[in-house]
């Protein structure tokens, strides 16, 4: 079978994106990086839990802050199963989360909003699921059964759940107001609430119960009214213990009372002034087994310094008495209470070491320094929480301690070394870019400098450059060794010990601002390595850091805005200094905004927006022909043109009567055009439309479920091109990407909006939308401004583009849309996109989606020859797409990329609300660099066999002696000289030749 050399080559082009962009298994888990988070832990929902009765070793249970359940390897750190209980990025914030562990089961049990659901503790299946009928207010256990309250408008259900399958026991509804908890002895079951007084504050309501029947045992009520103010007053309430109790204080933290539950008497405890130094807050550690002693902890830390007091409770008479103190010490405190049997033990971390005591007597059990290897945070951090295990060894013990940071990392330390730490800050990005390295920007800004100087100052800056760069001379020779076993693949050298040695600009910083109000900067080039880490801003308690814009100045300044403050937080470069800038904008209301706007000295100027209106100083720098664009609350967008120190409206685009802007997207910053036109098959060429003013706008109408696009010029207003789209599920939203030529957009069709009897049982889809921008539909035709010299977007003639679309229905919908990006732009270009179905990023080349693949016909030869297939409707996911290969990316809301000094290569940086992700994309293979799979030993060893033979060889090859004269004829000259002799036409010309090799 003979085949067509055009076709194959056509094929193996549409095939060459596909190969050559997959990750090979050698490049993966080496050339990406992936911080797997969880989110800041809970106190209350962290714990050290064994997953199974024969299992000796436990695993550390956490429900975060971002509703993560996962189990840790206490052993490394590592995730052994996470789930994410969150059903969207917005209920993270709006419910609360809740994690109990029955003793000697393998069973976990989660309650968050209203779902309660029991999960197997070694594997993290879900083994069964309830929903209530309202949001849960608390989860507790009665042994191994889950306790749950959950409130439904108002109306309050009380029920016991059978912890093995979930079903349900019985069920009480009650009408208190306020819900708290449960708590459960060996013998009754207390329901505790707030009920509002007439005057002020609230009474605290005790409900007791039988825990088999839910029969009415009793009813109490406690006078509260003077210190409970909301449910924040309480500070306690036990879960399941032989003594369980109640405990609350008043908002200046005078009196502390505790009531056992069960009885009327109320314990007073006098909490004592400690000098001028005003306590913060007032916390309880008690046990939660129901056969440990009803001892309890109370933990005092005030700005300066932390003491405590431990209680015992005398069930029979109802008494509660205190047992001893914990000395008062400088700086902060941790506690944590453990139980071994019946006995209970409290541990207590300060800066400087672990202090175990037991809860009968104040003698100290054991004592160890605290090994500090926290490397993740700043030096400012310090424990909030910890959780304990502890193992009695004879006349010793064995202590293991989580603690959470006051960044929010998890770090765990074995008998006072620290063994782990999971960076938790990192969760929660708002904001991320990247920079290059100081050194790095410092020779960029230099080679930039000389550019515009005379030969002589640039020739003379460069030598004392070179000069001043010999003092890494002694380093630099030191590295060889390591470099050339680092090339044989033996990963002696990292490039973080090695900075010099990227020579491919593999290695930048990433700078990311979480909602914490911290910049964390991140090594691109060591498997994502935290270089540093800063609290760039304190937060009230609930607060968040709302960043959308990160600059790096000409001082080497890391501007940060926040158009919620008002002014913005400098960082410096090492991340070692942290400024207030002067150009604070006071008064800022509700309804406006501060952004930064370039100006033409270098460094963004503050500017606010009121109602789609800037507001620019008098004083202000910005001048010349800037160009802003504001968007109003209503959506609508507004042009503004600099003219001088006047701000001047030129356009203004405002949505269709029912439809509201969605998305707004401009073309990269760093978008290069490596060639203006697409060639064809036939040698002819389509013009691209490039324009740098060009925005894509995105509307969308609930009501009549429809979708609309517009190009739009940025200079002039001017629409460019629009399209429309019916039936779409508009509570979605749409994700769009803009470059080059071409623009893509994602939409979620519902066919049952459409109204239309044939969509009854059609099923939903997602749909990817692609447009390609040409000058003109004719080849080699420049469109109708093609003979002008001078083009200006500001001109009233037209110049729409001509725009080809093709849309694919994806297996799954597809969010954050980005491209690569590289250093000239020669390479072709992928869409970068996060599926959250598939929890994956996956890199679509964009050549497979050319809207000008031929439909309802097989490709021509000059077609298959650009690369072009058949159109099919169904783009299926390659698995060679997925960038994150095996790993698991939760929670990703935002895409970043940056160019590397290689073109085939983009380096891709993927953060949001949970997981950090980094890796390295090359779109069609990388041509400039040598694969790991190069025979490099093998060439070695080539060029030496060649060199030794070479050498051995070499003395058996001697020229002709000719100073012994010439030798006799040879048997072919003599048979040459008989062809003369007889005629031959060619004997003179052979003759010459013997005669001269004679000579030889």
């Amino acid at each position: 079978m003979r085949f067509d050399a055009l076709s194959l080559g056509g094929f193996l082009g549409f095939l060459l994106p596909v190969t050559v962009s997959a990750l090979f298994q050698d490049e993966a888990y080496q050339i990406d990086f992936h911080y797997a988070l969880l989110g800041a832990p809970v106190a209350e929902n962290t714990f050290f839990h064994q997953p199974s009765a024969s299992s000796k070793a436990s695993l550390l249970y956490t429900l975060s802050e971002k509703l993560v359940l996962g189990a840790i390897n206490p052993r490394d750190g590592s995730l052994v199963w996470r789930q994410d209980l969150a059903d969207g990025a917005a209920i993270r914030s709006a419910v609360r989360g809740f994690l109990r562990a029955p003793n000697s089961t393998n069973v976990v049990v989660s309650a968050v909003g209203s779902k309660v659901r029991g999960w197997d503790a070694s594997e993290g299946r879900m083994i069964w699921e309830r929903e209530e009928a309202g949001i849960v207010r608390s989860l507790s256990l009665l042994e191994v059964d889950p306790m749950v309250v959950s409130e439904d408008n108002g109306r309050v259900h009380i029920s016991r759940l059978n912890g093995m399958n979930g079903k349900m026991i019985w069920d009480v509804t009650n009408s208190d107001d306020l819900p708290l908890t449960m708590a459960s002895s060996e013998t009754s079951i207390f329901y505790t609430s707030l009920t509002p007084t007439l005057l002020k504050g609230y009474q605290i309501h005790v409900t007791e119960v039988e825990p088999n029947t839910a029969q009415l045992k009793s009813q109490n009520t406690l006078g509260s009214e003077n210190e409970v103010v909301s449910t924040d007053s309480i500070i306690h309430i036990s879960s399941h213990s032989t003594a369980p109790i109640i405990a609350w204080a008043d908002k200046n933290f005078k009196t502390l009372k505790v009531n056992l539950l069960g009885k009327k008497e109320i314990a007073t405890i006098n909490i004592a002034k400690h000098g001028e130094d005003s306590i913060q807050s007032v916390s309880i550690h008690a046990p939660t087994s129901g056969h440990a002693l009803p001892h309890f902890l109370v933990h005092y830390q005030s700005r300066r310094a932390s003491w405590a007091e431990v209680y015992h409770i005398d069930h029979q008479k109802g008494a509660i008495s205190k047992a001893y103190d914990l000395p008062k010490l400088d700086g902060r405190s941790a506690f944590s209470v453990s139980t071994v049997d019946a006995d209970v033990f409290f541990l207590r971390r300060t800066d400087s070491e672990f202090v175990l005591v037991s809860s009968a007597s104040h003698g100290v059990l054991e004592r160890w320094p605290v090994g500090h290897a926290r490397s993740n945070g700043s030096a400012s951090d310090y424990v909030v929480d910890a959780v304990s295990e502890i193992v009695p060894k004879g006349s010793t013990y064995a202590i293991r301690s989580a603690c959470t940071t006051s960044s929010g990392d998890l770090e765990l330390a074995r008998n006072g070394q620290h063994v782990w730490t999971r960076p938790e800050s990192l969760s929660g990005v708002k904001h991320a870019v990247w920079v290059e390295f100081p050194d790095q920007s410092e020779l960029k800004s230099e080679l930039e400098q000389e550019r515009h100087k005379n030969v002589a100052t640039a020739y003379i800056n460069r030598v004392s450059r070179h000069i001043q760069d010999l003092k890494h001379l002694p380093v630099w020779l030191q590295s060889i060794p390591g470099r050339l076993l680092n090339n044989f693949g033996l990963n002696i050298l990292t490039s973080a010990q090695e900075p010099s040695l990227d020579s491919f600009g593999f290695r930048k910083m990433f700078i990311v601002a979480t909602e914490k109000g911290r910049v964390v900067a991140l090594d691109s080039g060591s498997q994502g390595s935290i270089i540093w880490s800063t609290q760039a801003l304190q937060l009230p308690p609930g607060g968040s850091w709302n960043v959308t814009d990160i600059q790096l100045d000409s001082a080497g300044i890391l501007r940060i805005t926040d158009p919620d403050l008002g002014r913005r937080i400098g960082v410096s470069l090492n991340g070692d200094e942290v400024y207030l800038h002067d150009d604070e904008i006071q008064g800022i209301a509700e309804d406006e905004k501060a952004i930064p706007i370039p100006s033409p000295s270098g460094n963004p100027e503050m500017v606010l927006i009121s109602q789609g209106i800037p507001k620019i100083k008098a004083s202000s720098a910005l001048s010349g022909a800037n160009t802003l664009i504001t968007q109003k609350p209503d959506g609508s967008l507004i042009g503004w043109r600099f003219q001088g120190p006047e701000l001047t409206q030129v356009w203004a685009f405002e949505a269709s009567a029912g439809d509201r802007i969605a998305s707004v997207t401009a073309r990269p910053t760093h978008d290069p055009v490596a060639s203006i036109g697409r060639p064809l098959g036939d040698r002819n060429v389509l013009y691209k439309f490039i324009s740098l003013n060009v925005l894509l706008v995105t509307t969308l109408n609930s009501e009549a479920s429809k979708a609309k696009v517009y190009l739009l010029d940025s200079i002039s207003g001017q629409v460019l091109y629009s399209t429309s789209h019916e039936a779409v599920d508009t509570t979605v939203g749409i994700e769009a990407t803009f470059s080059e030529n071409w623009f893509a957009y994602t939409l979620h069709l519902d066919p049952a909006l459409a109204n239309e009897e044939k969509a009854e049982g059609t099923p939903k889809s997602s749909l990817l939308v692609v447009s390609e921008l040409f000058e003109s539909s004719i080849p080699n035709d420049r469109g109708p401004l093609g003979a002008s010299s001078n083009v200006s977007s500001l001109v009233s003639t037209s110049y729409s583009p001509y725009v080809v679309t093709a849309a694919y229905v994806l297996p799954s919908s597809l969010s954050h849309l980005t491209t690569t990006s590289t250093k000239q732009g020669i390479t072709p270009r992928s869409i970068l996109a996060y599926s959250s179905s598939l929890a994956a990023l996956l890199a679509i080349p964009v050549s497979l989606l050319s809207p000008r693949r031929p439909v309802g016909r097989d490709p021509t030869p000059e077609e298959r020859e650009e690369g072009l297939m058949r159109y099919s409707s169904f783009l299926d996911f390659h698995p060679q797409w997925t960038l994150s290969h095996q790993r698991e990316l939760l929670g990703i809301n935002g895409i970043v990329t940056a160019p590397s000094d290689m073109e085939s290569t983009s380096l891709v940086f993927a953060y949001g609300d949970l997981d950090v992700f980094g890796t390295r994309v090359s779109p069609i293979g990388t041509f400039d660099m040598l694969s790991k799979g190069f025979g490099k030993i093998q060439l070695i060893l080539t060029v030496l066999a060649l060199a030794i033979g070479t050498g051995v060889l070499a003395p058996m090859v001697r020229p002709l002696d000719l100073a012994q004269g010439e030798q006799p004829p040879s048997k072919t000259l003599l048979s040459r000289l008989s062809m003369v002799n007889h005629g031959h036409p060619d004997a003179r010309v052979r003759l010459d030749t013997a005669h001269a090799l004679s000579h030889v």
